[in-house]
């Protein structure tokens, strides 16, 4: 922290002295969170000391902001906007661009620091002229610590390698901790500093900062981290003489003792940190007595939401214990990624592929008894929590956090008679679909065991994550496809026999297996529609004559058999093999051998195409997914939430998303009626495919092509709206 900082007793720096201020940045930097500068000409030259330190600065999560004159080099003219250039005295232009082709290795890593720092929003450039048009000559600094300590520089320095190591020039410094001169000075300076940075000080001109930022974005580097740290002390190793050694190999053992505690800690996996919606989602679960739902859409980082959770109870007691519960084994080794990138030690995954499970998992257990405050983290299907698991989950600490993704599983009865025999004190529930369907004494245990009713400990919809970018913007196409009259009769009768069943209370056909038999059967009717293999060969067609590839396409098939026991999914993997051989594709089922080479080749485009069924319902992560086709027409919200879910994901290749959805459409009744058969059929499917519109980017030109189907089945389809906003909800 700054107070453990040695200043000399003169609070001065020279390079003709015995401190240099070399030494002040080398010192300082490492111990900000925030850096604020007060400069003259934004240039090469002028910023060049920041290269010392810099990085180190950046690795402790700093921000920077400079305030500068704005000014560049007739020659480099070219850069500038035509509304800057009326803002920018042309007389005045300082060197920027001409100068970086003949800049030294510290400044070159200077513009690369500013770029990373940009990069991830850490870094603010404020260009200012003093009214009436009079340039700032200031080289002040402003130096916060993450105590709120402060330190305030000024002086003649240069803010080069000359100014910093030779020319005699010197900087003097006030503290805030210091006498009552010093802290009067650095207050005075912070309120000063702090107007110009929210524009409120008369006493300037507030210029266009886009083309220092533009020159930073297209001069500088894109580096890693490691990479700007490595140059850094390359830097400072060439620096190297009799007056700067000690300062400089203090310095780099410094560095070096930080990177192997910051390598060995856990941590967030991305320098940026958390985004602010994780941050809220953390206070509300922490508000609610570390108990709560997240009832986040589909790829909006559920699981690094959680896990930042985790990071919390570590920072605040040093340890760790956590118990993760997921509904399929592929999801066991995606949050073992996700764990280790928080850089979480002994992961144990419970899963059929880890032989050792239960021997890892009893050595914890015994180590616990010694130890309870050891760490660790357990990765465990539902179903082996409810099996050879459930003995050992309950002799895990009261104090681990239990984390159910997917959480809507655990409304399950097995689970529910498992789950209550153990004493996590720390719960959260992960679900873009909390609710079970049709299962209210579901619902009530998941929301009482997890503190949290509906709207939940934290909400983020889908509509919300669109909005603001953190997903994938989609095209939404519908293709209508119309069931033959034999499949129309065959429907006609079992909506029939399920009308026996059916409770005018809840709107539903209850819970008897002859009702639930029935429905599936029905459902069947609509999965089997020979129809639906015509429309997918004319879509491929033209998905090719548009893009000329298929490239990262999911293609959700329908489950079941023909009567030749050929299930529908080889049916339409055949098609595409006989009428599009040059297209490589493979399918993504649970009978699916080595699933995660499958997917790794899926996104390196080895497979084009992915078939599967429900396997890609919950959890998996697929960033370069661009197109799925749902050839499955499902009623169920979770599903055909999840699975647009599998698209939205942003990747950097990916511009928007393409969904296309089979719709079912019966043959035109013989007169309008909104309680037909026909009709009740077609509403079921213009509730999924209203919520899918509602969210396109193209929603009113969805509407329009369904207006004239609904009008002559009498459905008012604006009346769907209601519903559909519930569904968002979710």
């Amino acid at each position: 922290m700054l107070k453990d900082i040695n200043f000399p007793k003169t609070l001065e720096y020279a390079s003709d002295e015995k401190d240099i201020p070399l030494e002040f940045y080398l010192d300082v930097f490492p111990e900000c969170k925030e850096i604020q500068l007060k400069l003259g000409y934004f240039s090469s030259k002028a910023i060049q000391t920041l290269a010392f330190g810099f990085a180190k600065f950046i690795q402790n999560g700093g921000k920077i902001t400079i305030i500068s004159n704005h000014f560049l080099y007739e020659n480099d003219i070219e850069l500038l906007d035509k509304a800057v250039i009326d803002d920018v005295d042309k007389k005045n232009i300082e060197d920027f661009q001409g100068l970086y082709d003949q800049l030294n290795s510290s400044i070159s890593h200077c513009i690369n620091c500013l770029k990373y720092l940009k990069k991830i929003g850490r870094f603010e450039i404020i260009p200012v002229k003093l009214n009436p048009g009079r340039m700032v000559h200031y080289k002040q600094g402003l130096f916060f610590d993450k105590n709120g300590d402060v330190v305030f520089s000024d002086g003649s320095c240069n803010f080069t390698g000359n100014g910093l190591l030779e020319n005699a020039e010197s900087l003097a410094v006030s503290r805030s901790w210091g006498s009552e001169v010093e802290a009067v000075r650095v207050r005075k300076k912070i309120d000063n500093i702090q107007s110009i940075i929210s524009k409120q000080n008369t006493d300037y001109q507030y210029l266009n900062k886009h083309q220092i930022e533009n020159a930073i974005t297209v001069k500088g580097e894109d580096k890693s981290l490691k990479e700007l740290i490595d140059d850094e002390k390359k830097i400072l190793n060439g620096l190297v003489n009799n007056k700067t050694k000690l300062i400089i190999k203090r310095y780099l053992k410094k560095v070096q003792e930080d990177l192997n505690r910051i390598n060995s800690e856990p941590k967030f996996p991305f320098l940026e940190g958390p985004r602010q919606y994780q941050l809220d989602a953390l206070n509300a679960w922490q508000e609610n007595n570390k108990k709560g739902i997240f009832a986040m859409a589909t790829g909006t980082g559920k699981t690094v939401t959680s896990l930042n959770c985790l990071l919390s109870e570590y920072n605040e007691k040093g340890e760790y214990q956590a118990l993760i519960l997921v509904p399929t084994l592929p999801l066991v080794d995606q949050w073992f990624e996700e764990v280790r990138s928080f850089n979480f030690k002994t992961i144990i995954k419970v899963s059929s592929k880890n032989k050792k499970w239960r021997t890892q998992v009893d050595n914890k257990l015994s180590n616990l008894i010694f130890n309870p405050k050891e760490s660790f983290v357990i990765i465990c299907t539902y179903d082996s929590f409810c099996d050879s698991f459930k003995q050992r989950a309950e002799k895990l600490p009261s104090s681990t956090m239990l984390i159910a993704d997917e959480a809507h599983n655990m409304g399950r009865d097995s689970l529910k008679k498992v789950i209550q025999n153990t004493a996590y004190e720390k719960r959260i529930g992960l679900s873009a679909t909390p609710k079970r369907r049709f299962d209210e004494g579901g619902n009530r245990f998941i929301e009482t065991f997890f503190n949290s009713v509906s709207p939940y400990t934290f909400s983020y919809s889908m509509k919300r994550a669109l909005d603001e970018g953190v997903l994938c913007k989609y095209k939404y196409t519908v293709h209508a496809v119309q069931l033959d009259d034999d499949e129309m009769a065959e429907y006609r009768k079992i909506t029939r026999d399920l009308m026996n069943y059916f409770d005018e209370k809840t709107g539903g056909f209850g819970n008897s297996e002859a009702s639930k038999m029935l429905l599936l059967k029905r459902r069947r009717v609509i999965h089997k529609a020979r129809n639906k293999r015509g429309t997918l060969r004319r879509l491929l067609r033209n998905i090719i004559n548009d893009k000329q590839k298929l490239d990262w396409t999911f293609i959700y098939c329908p489950e079941g058999e023909d009567e030749n026991g050929q299930t529908i999914l080889d049916q339409y993997m055949h098609d595409l093999e006989e009428f599009f051989p040059d297209t490589r594709s493979h399918h993504y089922t649970s009978e699916t051998e080595h699933r995660d080479e499958v997917m790794k080749n899926f996104e390196n485009g080895i497979f084009q195409v992915l078939f599967s069924m429900k396997c890609l319902d919950e959890g998996v992560d697929v960033p370069r997914a661009e197109t799925a086709i749902f050839c499955a027409s499902t009623g169920n919200p979770r599903e055909f939430i999840q699975r647009r879910g599998r698209v939205l994901r942003k990747h950097k290749d990916k511009d928007f998303a393409n969904i296309h959805d089979f719709v079912v459409i019966p043959p035109l009744p013989e007169q309008k009626n909104s309680n037909s058969i026909e009709s009740r059929l077609i509403e079921l499917e213009f509730q999924r495919v209203g919520h899918f519109a509602s969210l396109a980017v193209n929603q009113y030109e969805v509407l329009e092509f369904l207006y004239p189907i609904a009008l002559n089945f009498g459905i008012d389809l604006y009346a769907l709206q209601k519903n559909i906003k519930e569904l968002q909800n979710d």
